[in-house]
């Protein structure tokens, strides 16, 4: 799903992932306190776009859900895999189509296009070497690095019940976790994606009052060598014209959005910049 086109993201897909989420907290109960949403989701709810050219948010095509797994209450995930067959989601198949995935899941629905659910889980379980984590029979969550940071820094929002007047309470990371995932997903270059560069800027340019606000969020973070990997990554991906997550963000604002690239490019480096300007432990 990395490479489909900008097209295909809209906000009717949005909403429509919005609504399935919902129904995932619910359809899990007591689990669901465990659960933190990552990923393309995050942005419309952590941030309120300020950018008068940007009509809405660019969207997302699936589902990412951090666990919080706890071997001691590994009992309380076993229902997991039953839960989401009940809900219509089965096992994706690998790239060449001979295996499945036990760590995500796509549910197929009449008139949209396919709803995708990730798992991730954090990185610091043993043994090392391998790259998923089982937390239930039947499912399994990819480790990566920095999910942490999400358990101890998130903001709680609410999340509208679609046809109801209910809404479900649901953690999603504050900005430094948030960039700090993204950053470390975009310097995958096997998976990278342009939208990971977006969410990037997108959320550094609109997080309150901007990078100022990101930098004082910062401050909380000096000296942990996860965050500072990650945005030294960001301001190499963002150092000018000719970097990666410059370019691919631009691409973005003048296809989707209809900007001129050399204003593209003065909207993406220069916010960057500043944020570059008092990175907490940057020489």
């Amino acid at each position: 799903m990395r490479d489909k086109e900008f097209e295909y993201y809209s906000p009717i897909h949005l909403g429509k992932l919005r609504r399935v989420l919902a129904d995932i907290y619910i359809a899990f109960g007591d689990v669901s306190e465990n659960l933190y949403l990552v990923g393309g989701l995050v942005p419309d709810l952590l941030v309120k776009n300020k950018l008068f050219y940007l009509r809405e948010y660019l969207g997302t095509l699936d589902i990412d859900l951090a666990v919080k797994f706890v071997v001691s209450q590994k009992g309380k995930y076993r229902n997991l895999y039953n839960i989401l067959r009940s809900m219509g989601f089965e096992k994706q198949k690998t790239d060449d189509g001979m295996d499945v995935m036990s760590h995500s899941f796509i549910k197929y629905e009449s008139g949209y296009k396919p709803i995708v659910l990730d798992l991730i889980t954090d990185d610091k379980f043993e043994p090392t070497a391998d790259k998923l984590k089982e937390i239930a029979p039947n499912v399994e969550a990819v480790k990566f690095r920095g999910v942490y940071l999400v358990f101890n820094d998130f903001i709680a929002v609410d999340l509208g019940v679609a046809g109801t007047k209910k809404s479900v309470r649901i953690k999603i990371p504050n900005i430094v976790p948030f960039l700090t995932l993204k950053a470390f997903a975009y310097s995958d270059e096997e998976n990278r994606a342009a939208k990971d560069a977006y969410d990037i800027w997108y959320t550094i340019v609109n997080f309150k009052d901007g990078p100022v606000s990101v930098k004082e969020e910062l401050l909380k973070y000096k000296g942990n060598k996860d965050v500072l990997d990650a945005f030294k990554a960001i301001y190499r991906h963002f150092n000018d014209e000719s970097s990666s997550g410059t370019k691919d963000v631009a691409n973005i604002l003048i296809k989707r959005y209809g900007l001129e690239r050399v204003f593209a490019n003065k909207e993406i480096i220069v916010p960057i910049k500043n944020l570059k300007s008092k990175i907490p432990g940057h020489k």
